[in-house]
């Protein structure tokens, strides 16, 4: 009989009080030695869900993943999910909480975990199971394995047509061909990169990129559905990171997290955290098995579907905008700012580094340009930290293709994606170190810009998943 050791760990997407976002009781049971499955439980809460059929008819969830590791081994793995089309919980043989849907990813890698009818608050969700095909992951029968369950909170961006660029004066925005208009993306086909009529094209200069294309099919256009992580990258979720990586992978990917091996803790484990490389960022997203968001994605979640752009607009749709001068709180899982609706410098008395993400949703009677929140209801995607994006201003960027991360990194610690490459990545959105002008939506000034293997305090994000 499979003798199995389980570990509860608690993964805080971003930020505690914005969305205290738990996983509670993993168990595993109903071993199939037949089959080589068995079923590992959970529960799951977090504060502040929704899900609507009007305005935006989007909603929020969880993804949901498992790493597994045998006995007197410190290699952490990634756990296969059991995946029947369509990829219903029945049919793949999961058990959804009440109130909530399951839905598998195709590759196996996780689980999406969100409402099944509309609603708005707290959620909680006990009695969840998956099933876990070990065999395909190389478990034997009589293995005994270590489990961990991690979840990440995320918004689902919706299918449809929407509009790069705002017309405004933005540096090096998307445009519609030689005019100064934005251009529609209406399907997730191959797009001209030119002057022409019917043409996407930018202003070059700065680090806009080389203004060639074409844009190919592959590359992830935003037209179709997506899922985003609501909130920037923590320090928890970082050391978590760390946590599940051996001492030599750990020590090349370390960006500042206290600790050794598999003992790294967070200082703030709330705050949104900066000082990653293009290639920590993706080793990161690798391990979830998320991947990174392309810029033409960013714009999308920003502004919505089919949402007309306002001329220099930041991400809450409009062009109001306060500093953050100072915080209440300062550190601790309740901090908040003491003014403002960004994180950005202002020339004056300002922060000065990343503030706890989530900080603007202080309670639900808050305006979306009081929180920061974008159109589908991801936070700061305008300031605190430097969106990573996959860049549509050179050929590495160009070529990507959207695949997702696999959950494991290579001999070096770095991501084993094909056409996957920090030399593609460049960054949107501002930060703190930076005047508001860098947060507007479409400002492109550093969108071809390489961080590469450079690390620096204003580069962070999150990832994203195709909705399929």
């Amino acid at each position: 009989m499979k003798k199995i050791f389980t570990a509860a760990l608690l993964f805080f997407s971003a930020v505690a009080k914005a969305n205290n976002i738990q996983v509670s009781n993993p168990s595993i049971n109903g071993q199939n030695t037949a089959l080589d499955f068995s079923m590992v439980n959970f529960s799951l809460s977090w504060d502040h869900s929704w899900r609507t059929s009007t305005n935006e008819a989007n909603y929020d969830g969880a993804w949901v993943f498992v790493k597994f590791r045998k006995a007197n081994s410190g290699l952490w793995q990634h756990a296969t999910i059991n995946y029947t089309a369509p990829g219903t919980a029945a049919a793949s043989g999961h058990t959804e909480p009440a109130g909530a849907t399951i839905t598998t990813a195709p590759d196996g890698k996780g689980v999406f975990v969100y409402r099944n009818a509309n609603g708005t608050g707290n959620v909680s969700y006990s009695g969840a199971s998956l099933r876990w095909n070990y065999g395909v992951d190389g478990v034997l029968d009589n293995d005994s394995v270590e489990i961990r369950v991690y979840a990440v909170e995320m918004v689902y961006v919706t299918q449809g047509q929407y509009y790069l660029g705002s017309g405004g004066a933005e540096n090096y925005y998307f445009k519609a061909g030689s005019t100064n208009n934005p251009f529609q993306v209406n399907s997730e086909g191959a797009i001209t990169i030119g002057t022409a009529s019917g043409d996407l094209y930018y202003g070059l200069g700065g680090s806009s990129g080389d203004g060639s294309g074409p844009l190919p099919a592959a590359y992830p256009k935003g037209y179709n559905a997506f899922w985003m992580m609501k909130y920037e990258c923590s320090e928890q979720q970082y050391a978590d990171f760390l946590n599940n990586l051996d001492a030599s992978r750990a020590n090349t990917r370390n960006v500042g997290i206290p600790g050794s091996a598999n003992n790294y803790v967070a200082n703030y484990p709330e705050r949104a955290l900066g000082g990653l490389s293009g290639v920590d960022f993706l080793a990161l997203l690798d391990w979830m098995a998320l991947r990174p968001m392309t810029e033409l994605e960013y714009e999308k979640a920003c502004r919505g579907y089919n949402i007309v752009p306002l001329p220099n607009e930041y991400a809450w749709g409009n062009t109001t905008i306060g500093y953050v001068p100072s915080v209440l709180n300062s550190g601790l899982a309740t901090e908040t700012q003491s003014a403002g609706n960004a994180n950005y410098y202002p020339y004056t008395s300002y922060l000065n580094r990343p503030i706890r993400c989530g900080a603007f949703a202080q309670d639900t009677t808050t305006t979306r340009t009081q929180t920061g929140g974008s159109y589908y209801g991801a936070l700061e995607l305008s300031g605190n930290i430097e969106e990573l994006c996959v860049t549509v201003g050179n050929t590495t960027g160009r070529s990507f293709t959207g695949a997702h991360g696999d959950g494991n990194l290579d001999a070096n610690g770095e991501a084993n994606v094909t056409n996957w490459s920090a030399a593609g990545v460049g960054v949107r959105g501002g930060s703190f170190n930076e005047p508001a002008a860098s947060l507007r939506v479409s400002d492109r000034t550093n969108a071809a810009y390489i961080p590469n293997t450079t690390r620096s305090a204003a580069q962070g994000g999150r990832g994203v998943r195709t909705a399929q």
